[in-house]
Order: C-alpha cells, then structure tokens, then sequence
C-alpha cells in the first residue's frame, strides 16, 4: 500500500506494535493532483510530468535492524517495480539509535543501490530516542506507460513470481538465531535462510513481464494474503486461490512451521503477484506459479481453506510481539 504508518514503540512487555489499519487515516490524507493517488491496493503514486509518469513509494522498516540499509532500499524500489519501472534515484532518512550504527547502514544502502542500479539523491540523518535504528527510503523511477486495476478483467490470472516468506525468513535467521534454535531449527537451514538476501530484489523479474501484465503487487506487510485481499479491494473482485498451488522453500516451511506462523501472512519481499490473460508468455519469461483467478463478486479472498475479508495481521510482528527482546540476541 502507498502510505505506510507505524508506531514507534517502547521495548516493553504487552505492547503491540505494526502497520496501521489504513481504514483509521486513509480517508482523512489530503491527496490530489496525482494520476495515481493514495488507496489500497496501490504500491505508489503516479504523477505526469510532461511526456513520462513519475512513479514514487516511500516505505520505513522497522523490523530488521542488522541490514535495515539495504532493505530500506531494496523494499521502495520493489514497489516501484511495481509499476514496470526501473528504480533510479532514493532518498534515504536514518534515524540512529546510536551514531555507531550508520557506517553499517550506508554500507547496506550502497550495496542495494549497486545492485539496483539505482542513486541516493538526498535524505537526512540523526540520532534520537529510540531502541533500535529506523531507515524510511522513498524511491522514484519514471516510465512512459502508466499500469492501472482499470485494466483487470473477470477471468484473469493470478500469477505468483518468486517464492513467499524468504524475506522473513532471512531477518529470522539473522536476528532471532537463538529462537530458531530453541525451536529445532537445525544450523544448516538457519545458514540457507541467510543467503535469501539479493533474492528479496525483484526489478529483473518485474521489468522482464512489465509489458505483458495488467496490473502488479508486492508482497510485503501481511505476506501473500494481504496482496491478495489488497487486490480484491482495488480491482472490486473475487480473488479465488488455490492454497494447495502456492510452494514453499524447505527453509520457508521449516521456519513458519517451527515458530507456528501462517506462511501466506508472512512477509514476503521477493515474491509479488502478477495479473495477466496469458500466464504462459509470463513463465515463459520468470519462475512463476498460476494460483488462482479474478472472478465477479464481493471484494474477498476466497480459497478452499478460508475465506479473508479484512486486513491481515502481519506474522512477523506477531513473533517480534510474542518474543519481546528477541530481536537484540
């Protein structure tokens, strides 16, 4: 989703902590002269600037505090692949818990940019009052084709790009090592989990199928349920899945099933969802999997295990919730 909020929060037992609900502030946002504003369902604002489109996201991680430089990066410029658009620029706000943090930091923001081929063009950097360090990056690319929900059509194909949970799977397996650990997980799959890293950047898939999709969807906060129920939302559809389509890695499952989490809510930088009425030209191009169709009917998920008619709860934050001070070990 374009706008994301989080709290900022005290390190204390009992406290809740995650993305907003966008229905509490998404009406009150002062938006406009925009060709694609603020909604849900939506990974950017799209504004026209003489012949080209200007595509934009700003997002914050809050819960990756070994490389939240590189993944701060890594995720805007996955949303503005979104669009078909290549990420070139970023402005990159740190915000340090200490000042020894941020050589690590910029480290992680110029390994993204390499790989993205993208440049940081601004920001603003300081310490304050925090437990851990916070790094919001907004990323822009500009293309000359706007991609609109306008365009999806009953009968469309869902595809799925990428595999789901390898982004939390990563920040587990290099934060919460000891809680993998206490809960079987073996070192070996620990260690595979941790090479997930440059496989969290998607532009190379993105603008391999850019010109063949109707419309694109990051997996992110919520995991694959969340876009998909995202995509119900904007599109005014049924979104019908088939959970039994969707794989997993071995490292994937052995995490969420060790620590109890829903594979389908995890986030899932890495992967995203594509609609188009011709899957075979796409995987004829990327990795891919056909898991469901668009359908007329009410705005929801609909598989053959449950149905999602709201917001997903993002299982990540519910561990870092359940396991308070895990993330520092």
């Amino acid at each position: 989703m374009l706008i994301m909020i989080y709290f900022i929060f005290s390190q204390v037992n009992n406290v809740s902590f995650g993305k907003i609900s966008p229905e509490q502030f998404l009406s009150r946002i002062k938006s406009g002269n925009c060709i694609i504003c603020p909604a849900l369902g939506e990974d950017d604002a799209v504004l026209k600037l003489n012949k080209k489109y200007l595509v934009i996201h700003s997002d914050p991680i809050t819960e990756s505090g070994l490389d939240s430089g590189f993944l701060s990066v890594v995720v805007a410029c996955n949303d503005v692949n979104m669009k078909g658009t290549a990420c070139k620029w970023v402005l990159t706000t740190v915000l340090l818990s200490r000042e020894d943090n941020l050589n690590n930091i910029i480290d992680g923001i110029n390994e993204a940019c390499s790989l993205i081929g993208c440049n940081v063009v601004g920001g603003h950097t300081e310490v304050v009052d925090i437990n851990r360090d916070i790094v919001v990056t907004t990323a822009l690319g500009e293309t000359d084709k706007i991609m609109e929900i306008n365009s999806v059509k009953d009968g469309d194909y869902v595809v799925l790009i990428g595999d789901i949970g390898i982004e939390g799977s990563w920040i587990l397996a290099t934060q919460f090592q000891s809680l993998l650990r206490s809960k079987g997980v073996s070192d070996e799959v620990i260690e595979a989990a941790k090479a997930f890293k440059k496989e969290l950047i998607v532009q190379s898939k993105a603008l391999a199928i850019s010109r063949l999709v109707k419309f694109m969807h990051d997996t992110t906060d919520g995991g694959l349920l969340q876009a998909l129920f995202e995509l119900a939302k904007r599109s005014n559809m049924t979104v019908s899945i088939r959970e039994d389509s969707i794989p997993l890695r071995r490292e994937v499952h052995e995490v969420t099933a060790a620590l109890n989490i829903d594979p389908l809510k995890f986030i899932s930088s890495g992967a995203f969802i594509a609609i188009t009425d011709n899957p075979k030209e796409i995987l004829s191009k990327v990795n891919g999997y056909i898991i469901g169709k668009l359908v007329k009917g009410e705005p929801i998920v609909k598989t053959e295990k449950r149905i999602i008619n709201d917001n997903v709860k993002e299982e990540l934050a519910r561990i870092e919730n359940s396991y308070n001070g895990w993330w520092k070990r």
